[in-house]
């Protein structure tokens, strides 16, 4: 894969090669490896590199991948905010909108417990029947809530780390 280098100050080929190379390598790896990256960048003079100027990179073993980028690590890290924001307002909506659904139950479940309910309810076995299961759809509601709230917190979690190590392996 080829990577990039912008260029920070005015140079030439064989100083930006000297950042570029690995240590490890010499004579005629590091002669091709130089060669290489003149010949994938044609459109800049050796002998004068302007600063600010992009190099491609040719993904060879003699230069330290650390020493240059990866183009796909820009349009990753904007990605990754997009997505990091999307999912802090869609847990912050689903805050709020859990407590708003909080308030209307315990409202419902002050009526459902109330004395004047209970007068009308009175011996009504289908009316007590109805407030029972009022009662438990109130207690399942809590419960699908915070089960949401959860999962999201998962999920983003899980999409997060999936998106850093995508961007370690095109780092």
């Amino acid at each position: 894969m080829v990577r990039t280098l912008v260029v920070k100050q005015a140079t030439d080929l064989q100083s930006v090669g000297s950042i570029l190379l690995d240590a490890r390598f010499g004579g005629t790896q590091s002669d091709a490896a130089i060669e290489r990256l003149r010949e994938l960048n044609p459109h800049v003079d050796p002998k004068k590199i302007p600063a600010g100027t992009v190099l491609f990179v040719p993904d060879v073993p003699a230069f330290k991948a650390s020493a240059s980028s990866s183009p796909q690590v820009i349009p990753l890290a904007d990605f990754s905010t997009v997505v990091s924001g999307a999912l802090d307002d869609l847990a912050q909506d689903l805050k709020t909108d859990a407590a708003a659904r909080a308030a209307e139950r315990s409202d419902l479940a002050s009526v459902l417990k109330s004395a004047p309910l209970k007068r009308v309810i009175g011996d009504d076995k289908d009316l007590a029947q109805q407030v029972a299961d009022a009662q438990k759809a109130i207690t399942a509601e809590e419960k699908d809530d915070k089960q949401a709230q959860e999962a999201l917190a998962s999920m983003s979690k899980a999409a997060l780390a999936t998106l850093s190590q995508i961007a370690k392996l095109i780092g």
